[in-house]
């Protein structure tokens, strides 16, 4: 499993590495002046202190094999917001997201790809180490600054994120070895081809699911 990116997927979690998030939280930053992730890392606050708010009976919309929660969209339209978005385009967006995360996370568990306690634990301590020993650019070091500044102390921000990674794990690995079939079968084409392939397979895999909003 690839190292690379792990802090940025940190800074947001909402997204993680699977849409490699960080560089666009990253260049909206450049683009627009300041990006304020307070609000993000409050509402991740808020799930933390607040597990039982993520179960299955906090339903926003239900698909043939996936769910997704009211948790998870305050999450997403909480990060969106922080890129600049209005309510409607952040809520929009986020369900956009939370709709390919789900499905992606379902095909994962159907493919096999699991995260024992200690994969998630060594994969945190990682990322971790990387913040800590300050390998990010300023802007992204000073953006998991604030986050974990959200957070009653840095030990509660870190054992959040392993309950992040439970679930987020599995999806990377099932990308990677997504990525690495396509590769063998297609030796010749570029990174660029690749992510048009996936980004085709995540439009397919949502559509199967035919997600309804939980009313």
């Amino acid at each position: 499993m690839s190292k690379k990116g792990k802090v940025i997927s940190a800074v947001v979690v909402v997204t993680g590495c699977l849409a490699l998030a960080g560089s666009v939280v990253q260049n909206n930053s450049q683009a627009n002046g300041k990006v304020s992730l307070e609000g993000f890392g409050k509402v991740l606050k808020k799930e933390y202190k607040n597990p039982e708010e993520a179960s299955a009976k906090n339903l926003y919309a239900k698909g043939n094999y996936s769910e997704i929660t009211k948790t998870d969209m305050e999450k997403a339209i909480a990060y969106y917001k922080a890129k600049g978005m209005s309510e409607e385009e952040a809520e929009k967006e986020a369900y956009k997201y939370e709709k390919e995360s789900a499905a992606l996370c379902t095909e994962a568990m159907k493919a096999g790809c699991k995260a024992t306690d200690k994969e998630v634990a060594d994969y945190v301590s990682d990322m971790r180490a990387e913040y800590e020993g300050k390998k990010l650019d300023e802007s992204s070091q000073k953006q998991v600054d604030e986050i974990i500044a959200q957070f009653d102390s840095p030990e509660d921000y870190w054992k959040y994120e392993k309950t992040v990674y439970q679930k987020l794990l599995p999806q990377i690995k099932y990308r990677e070895k997504l990525e690495k079939e396509y590769s063998e079968k297609h030796a010749g084409d570029s990174k660029a081809d690749w992510g048009k392939y996936f980004d085709n397979y995540r439009k397919e895999i949502v559509e199967k699911e035919d997600f309804k909003l939980v009313k």
